[in-house]
């Protein structure tokens, strides 16, 4: 998981450069606009089932397939619903360009598989499988780099085929989560106790060493189903606050600035794409055995391994990123540092609200969430106009700040830990990140020296 972790990021460092040369910045702009409204979708839709299945099956396993189905038939309802919302308001989010209108129709309409994917991936972290989690990911990383690489270099690259890599990446990748449906679970063990299952599946098996009072075995879908709506309400304005500038940049600053603010996000966003990485993580394994120490000790290493990627990063971005992106990117140098710095402020609170919603209170993280979404609204509206790109920058920049103070606050509460614990790196952090970063180089290093293994055999066999 960690070093899959470490893969997303260095996809969209590879990626993101072909992109930007492949579709010019009015192009970048117009990719972003159509995938916007589908990754409104991925929160809307889920009716934050996702997560409610990662918090009930961690410690109710045997309830998986009954209620996955169940999840993932409404899942595909609501989709539906969406796709005819984005009808709807098609005019306004195109800014009444017809060649962009039929982008975000598609992307809306091929996201629907992606949200029974994101359902189903949420049962797999409940059940603590790793192993899956890791390969959807490396398979949806490996469908997008090959793609788009293979694409810009037979110049196939427009903004329908990069729109098309990015929706069936995840499609496909899915697939290995199909094993979730096998069975019914497994039979009673030493340690164990059974307790009687409402979804008609016999008896459900539960540790002896897992506190199932914390989370009680649910009396029906509409138990999950709630808990689910509890965390939908951050979730919308999670996916909200992190699309609302692709969504509302075109009518407010133009296509150019969106441009910019892309691929500024792209760059500045590697650090918290880790870091949502591990969140994902840490709640299914808190979800099975809340630990607070835990939650603290992993938001101060995020925290770590987010603060030494930006300074690697923003030390060196005027060295590359024209080069590397184009010359008209260039001014995307300073946008790019404002939000480095904005996604530093966010580690925090995203470990905080993971802990608080592990502890069976999702509905304080998405007041959290939604405050900050008002926020961060207000703010685009009043700086954008008139700032254009660094107005979104700061704006990003003012909702972290809000966002972490809260959730920090909250955690002290909830979890009975102080807020300093979440933000104050010790020594013992920084020898363990060393160590955790040593890890993952000697893994990578292995990886690497086994892919030249087979290439090697293939060359001396047409010797």
């Amino acid at each position: 998981m960690t070093v899959t972790s470490f893969l997303v990021p260095a996809a969209g460092v590879v990626t993101a450069p072909v992109l930007a040369r492949g579709l010019s910045t009015q192009g970048r702009g117009e990719l972003a606009a159509a995938l916007a409204p589908a990754a409104l979708m991925l929160a809307a839709a889920t009716l934050g089932l996702p997560d409610a299945l990662t918090f009930y099956l961690a410690k109710h396993p045997r309830l998986t397939r009954p209620v996955l189905i169940r999840a993932s038939a409404l899942t595909f309802l609501l989709g539906a619903v969406c796709v005819g919302v984005v009808l709807v308001f098609l005019p306004f989010l195109s800014g009444d360009n017809p060649a962009l209108g039929r982008l975000i129709i598609i992307s809306a309409v091929l996201t629907v598989p992606a949200l029974g994917v994101s359902v189903f991936r949420g049962a797999a972290i409940g059940r603590q499988m790793w192993k899956e989690v890791a390969v959807e990911r490396l398979i949806n990383v490996v469908i997008r780099v090959v793609g788009f690489v293979g694409l810009w270099a037979f110049g196939r690259l427009t903004v329908l085929t990069a729109v098309m890599i990015n929706v069936i990446g995840p499609m496909v990748s899915g697939v290995v989560y199909l094993r979730l449906l096998r069975g019914p679970g497994r039979r009673q063990t030493n340690g164990e106790h059974a307790v009687e299952s409402p979804f008609h599946v016999g008896h459900e098996v539960v540790d002896d060493d897992v506190d199932a009072t914390t989370v009680p075995l649910p009396q029906g879908f509409s138990d999950i189903a709630r808990f689910g709506v509890r965390v939908w309400f951050g979730g919308v304005a999670s996916m909200l606050l992190s699309r609302a500038a692709s969504a509302l940049m075109v009518p407010l600053a133009g296509e150019t600035a969106l441009g910019l603010y892309a691929v500024a996000t792209t760059i500045s966003d590697l650090p918290l794409i880790v870091a949502i990485a591990i969140q994902g993580a840490l709640f299914g394994v808190n979800s099975k055995a809340a630990n607070a120490t835990q939650v603290t000790s992993t938001a101060r290493l995020a925290l770590l391994f987010g603060a030494a990627g930006c300074v690697v990063l923003g030390g060196s971005l005027p060295l590359w990123i024209g080069p590397l992106f184009g010359a008209e990117y260039q001014a995307a140098t300073l946008p790019t540092i404002i939000l480095m710095g904005s996604a530093l402020v966010c580690i925090p609170g995203l470990m905080a609200s993971t802990g608080v919603a592990a502890w069976g209170r999702p509905g304080l993280r998405s007041t959290g969430l939604a405050l900050t979404l008002v926020v961060n609204v207000a703010a685009f509206f009043v700086l954008v106009p008139r700032y254009g790109v660094y107005g979104a920058c700061w704006t990003s920049l003012l909702s972290n700040v809000v966002l972490t103070s809260f959730m920090l606050v909250v955690a002290q509460r909830v979890m009975r830990v102080s807020a300093w614990d979440f933000v104050r790196v010790t020594g013992d952090d920084v020898r363990r990140g060393v160590a955790e970063g040593t890890r993952i180089l000697s893994l990578l290093k292995r990886l690497r020296r086994s892919a030249r293994v087979p290439r090697q055999a293939d060359s001396r066999s047409y010797r």
